[in-house]
């Protein structure tokens, strides 16, 4: 069977990295700037025994930084397909409060992506990361690179100033249109730099506070895109809801159906039922899936999403709660579990598949 891993997560060793790759303005504040040079901003929350599993770097390797390690543990072993590359650090440019900066190092960053990465292993597949909080710097660099074959979506961090349905955001909507990228919004940078605290309480105290909350961030985008229209508006542009958990969704969703019903008056380009649009062109990676202690609570909750259509397989390598192919597609219910292995990341990012063996 085939197998296409959404969620490989991927940095380089040092900002040194990008240099090459920067304009000499830019080279120079990343060089020179505070004490020890430029630091990106970064997780105000620390996993008390490593964010990285230890058995994927060495000594001499800066964590998510080794093509060659991420072969040995990851693409050759499980026999993957496709893997899809989701940035690490440079994520949080984002909420860098220096938009020109940001829109600098996440340009550097794409080209490295494309030269260290995408052209050293043709089973790697990019996510095009892009200044949020920059739209039309965002949509320049969404033309730039996004109709290369070797990229499939658009990351954004789930930490932000502004929910992303906002018109603030359009520039990079109509760019994902016209290049035909998903929009990835992954759980990265809540809280940090100039993104919102974690949650509207204020921010946790601990880390496991923060794991079990950090898709709240998510689930405000999710809201956010569908009552301001987006889909509606941009039709065929499609979103990846990446790494905060999927019990919730079914919920979230059935309330905003209830109360769409009776305040739709307020939110005109919403224009049909909001689950409608979420079946249309919504997707969620497994990572991480709920673990109840009877599985079959897990399936039945999540039915009404149509794991079939919506579910794609996602690892989350190298992170220390890194999610193993055999062990989630086992769980999987047996009639979806193509699907989720391979079919519906397939056709959301147009791959062509290997013919079979014969």
């Amino acid at each position: 069977m085939p197998l296409i891993d959404c969620d490989i997560h991927f940095g380089f060793a040092a900002m040194d990295d990008l240099v090459d790759y920067l304009d000499p303005a830019n080279r120079d504040l990343v060089l020179h700037s505070g004490t020890f040079g430029f630091e990106l901003p970064s997780y105000i929350y620390t996993h008390p025994t490593g964010w990285i599993r230890k058995d994927t770097y060495t000594e001499e390797e800066a964590p998510s930084s080794s093509l060659e390690r991420l072969r040995e543990k990851l693409l050759d072993p499980y026999d993957l397909t496709y893997g899809i590359l989701i940035p690490e650090w440079i994520m949080s440019a984002s909420i860098l409060p220096n938009l020109y900066l940001a829109a600098a190092l996440t340009s550097a960053h794409n080209d490295f992506m494309r030269e260290r990465w995408l052209e050293e292993d043709a089973r790697l597949r990019g996510s095009l990361v892009v200044p949020a909080q920059f739209p039309e710097a965002a949509a320049r660099e969404i033309r730039r690179l996004g109709r290369r074959d070797d990229v499939v979506q658009i990351a954004l961090p789930g930490g932000a100033r502004i929910p992303y349905g906002n018109p603030f955001y359009d520039p990079i909507w109509q760019a994902a249109q016209e290049t035909g990228l998903a929009v990835a919004i992954h759980t990265h940078y809540e809280g940090a730099g100039i993104a919102g605290p974690v949650t509207a309480a204020g921010y946790p105290d601990f880390y496991v506070e923060y794991h079990t909350l950090c898709g709240v961030s998510l689930m405000g985008h999710l809201i956010s895109i569908l009552c301001h229209g987006v889909l509606e508006r941009f039709p065929g542009v499609k979103v990846v809801i990446m790494e905060g958990g999927l019990a919730w969704v079914p919920g979230l969703v059935w309330r905003l159906d209830t109360n769409w019903k009776s305040c739709r008056s307020e939110i005109p380009s919403c224009k049909r039922r909001p689950s409608e649009y979420l079946f249309e062109s919504i997707r969620f990676t497994t990572q991480p899936l709920e673990d109840p202690e009877d599985d079959d609570l897990l399936w039945q909750a999540l039915a009404w999403l149509r794991p079939d259509e919506l579910l794609l397989y996602a690892s989350d390598y190298p992170h220390w709660d890194f999610d193993d192919p055999t062990h989630t597609l086992r769980r999987v219910p047996a009639p979806w579990r193509d699907a989720v292995a391979y079919r519906n990341a397939q056709e959301l990012h147009g791959l062509p598949l290997p013919a079979p063996v014969a």
